[in-house]
């Protein structure tokens, strides 16, 4: 990345490299919040393909925040378990909707969505917002000018040039915006291979989960898809092996076609499901990476999704971290454009997500290995031991829990994140996703308290505090004091939900991100614990009246 002079004017504010889900996200909430943004791809338009077609419940959550989550279920089919094979003998279910799960979150499932699906209803969702693809146009150079980026794209034989103050580079794992920052890109790539097909088939299963089918040496899955089509996915079996990447340039994710023989011969022999295969949409080989960038940021460039790291399929994580990175970034950078909060906080991106997306390329790693490990010993332990031990545990309340609070990321939390308050005591902690929380009542169509938390900006949630003067004068303060909305909720004791939920014995104030994180706790009617609140406030936002 090359640098010039300063230029105090800009084409947009953010520019986006790279329109899948993880960039289209990052757009969109910048939109939503006034902030000037484009978006290049090289592509010629949204996927045609499935490709990663697992949503998570936490993802539905941020959709649902973005507006975009109704659209999300109503294309989508929800997955609520995996039906787990042993070279085709049932041998369990492992839960992908846990007990209790719909008192946690408004979608206690996973959603088999297909990419292509997600990627155009964010397209239109952002044409709303008059924002427009660049489609067929591809990021060549960056050049910092002191206050900002220049940036070089090509689209066809023309030299596009855009001027952004931020740049975003969203564009996958083999990413030019990471390649021109000289980032490495650490991590492994595995001797297997995998698997990808989007097919129909002259039967119809009748399933309702995703099927998952234990082999010596690997697994393969099907995964029904709302278009009646169903998706096949796993390792592929050495006879059929070929890397997608060999002879060219390194990359990190090449595919190669398959043909319709090689997959119904694969599907015959691994998959144990008496049917044909009648139309293959889209078949494809590709190789498993499991890899993490240096840095997540680098001036004024950030890596999100793919861009920043990719795994190995387990699990089906990988999209669904990406939106996450997305919305983290987007809403920080939405308030240090609006001038409404300090530039440090685009610190905090990297602080919050990496160690994250670092904790699941090392859960995805374990996974994986187990599943395809080919030593005799490994063989004979999924077979008589794994496979039984999860028939059996997985039908434990606690376990089934504990499967979908991993698998829907809802564990995810920033505890130790600058952009968080301290805070002692039961409950939730600053950091952690704030709790789903239905509500008897239904103020203005929320159906829970984090409903109420999905306005832009800030939210003061206040719980026993009925009548309480003191209180009423903190709310007032924090809706005028600074440049970044805080909007104020009173929860009535009679949320009885809610107070369960939050952990409340007494007057308490919780303070919820832009996006559902808490930022703090305290007592509304404790000065002192007002005044700490009132300075962690004005260390993330920018007041608009003298402290």
């Amino acid at each position: 990345m090359n640098s010039e002079a300063v230029h105090a004017d800009h084409d947009c504010d953010v520019l986006v490299a790279g329109a899948g889900p993880s960039g289209l996200c990052a757009a969109l909430l910048l939109a939503q919040n006034g902030v000037r943004v484009r978006v290049l791809d090289p592509k010629h338009g949204p996927v045609e393909q499935a490709r990663a077609a697992i949503v998570h419940a936490r993802t539905l959550e941020l959709f649902d925040r973005l507006g975009v989550a109704g659209q999300a279920v109503a294309r989508g089919l929800p997955i609520t378990h995996v039906a787990l094979h042993e070279t085709g003998r049932h041998v369990g279910e492992m839960p992908l909707a846990g007990a209790g799960a719909a008192d946690r979150t408004r979608f206690p499932y996973a959603l088999a969505l297909e990419q292509s699906e997600t990627e155009q209803l964010l397209v239109a969702a952002l044409a709303a917002h008059q924002v427009e693809i660049e489609w067929g146009c591809a990021v060549q150079d960056l050049i910092e000018t002191g206050e900002g980026l220049r940036v070089l794209a090509r689209r066809g034989g023309t030299t596009v040039e855009v001027t952004a103050r931020w740049v975003v580079g969203a564009d996958g794992a083999s990413s030019t915006v990471r390649r021109l920052l000289g980032l490495d890109f650490d991590g492994e790539t595995y001797t297997q291979s995998g698997m990808l097909a989007d097919v129909t088939l002259d039967v119809d299963l009748g399933i309702e989960g995703m099927r998952l089918n234990l082999t010596p040496g690997g697994f393969v899955g099907l995964l029904p898809l709302a278009s009646g089509r169903y998706r096949l996915f796993g390792v592929v079996p050495p006879s059929l092996h070929r890397a997608p990447d060999a002879g060219g340039a390194p990359t990190h994710e090449a595919y190669a076609p398959l043909d319709h023989a090689d997959l119904q011969r694969w599907f015959d022999e691994y998959f144990r499901v008496d049917a044909r295969l009648r139309e293959v949409v889209w078949a494809s080989m590709f190789r498993f990476h499991s890899r993490i960038a240096q840095r997540f940021r680098a001036g004024n460039v950030f890596l999100v999704g793919d861009a920043a790291h990719i795994h190995n399929p387990a699990g089906g994580q990988g999209l669904n971290l990406g939106v996450g990175d997305a919305v983290n970034l987007a809403w920080k950078l939405a308030q240090v454009v609006n001038g409404q909060a300090p530039a440090w906080l685009l610190d905090t991106y990297e602080v919050e997500r990496r160690p994250i997306a670092a904790t699941v390329l090392a859960r995805t790693d374990i996974g994986f290995k187990l599943e395809t490990a080919t030593d005799a010993v490994a063989v004979w332990m999924r077979a008589h031991v794994a496979t039984r031990l999860i028939g059996i545990v997985s039908r434990l309340a606690p376990v089934r829990r504990l499967f979908f609070q991993l698998f829907s990321q809802l564990w995810i939390s920033y505890r130790d994140s600058p952009a968080v308050a301290t805070a002692r005591g039961r409950g939730p902690r600053p950091g952690d996703r704030a709790p789903y929380a239905p509500l008897a009542e239904s103020p203005d169509g929320a159906r829970s308290v984090l409903d109420l938390t999905h306005e832009t900006g800030y939210h003061a949630l206040f719980f026993g505090v009925d009548g309480c003067a003191r209180a009423g004068e903190l709310a007032d303060l924090l809706v005028t004091r600074y440049a970044s909305a805080v909007s104020c909720h009173v929860l009535p004791r009679q949320e009885t939900a809610a107070y369960a939920a939050y952990r409340v014995d007494g007057p308490k104030l919780v303070l919820v991100r832009p996006d559902g994180h808490i930022a703090a706790i305290a007592n509304p009617v404790d000065p002192g614990e007002i005044d700490s609140v009132l300075r962690y406030l004005d260390w993330v936002l920018i007041p608009v009246v003298a402290a």
